[in-house]
């Protein structure tokens, strides 16, 4: 797994430097990570994870009360 909340350029070149030819995107800016991956030849794939938007609308409710 490679986190989302390193330098962008780091993510990138890690992204590149694993060789693989597809990349699993979880969270985040997706589209924006896809984008990029694709311009370095690497298919991107949003992978949807069941139950893990709504642990985001649930910490977001925690923080607003």
């Amino acid at each position: 797994m490679i986190s989302d909340h390193a330098d962008w350029d780091a993510l990138l070149e890690t992204c590149q430097a694993t060789g693989a030819k597809e990349i699993w995107v979880t969270h985040g800016r997706e589209d924006a990570l896809i984008y990029a991956l694709g311009k370095m030849q690497i298919r991107g794939r949003a992978l949807r994870l069941l139950g893990y938007e709504e642990e985001d609308e649930q910490a977001e409710q925690e923080v607003s009360a």
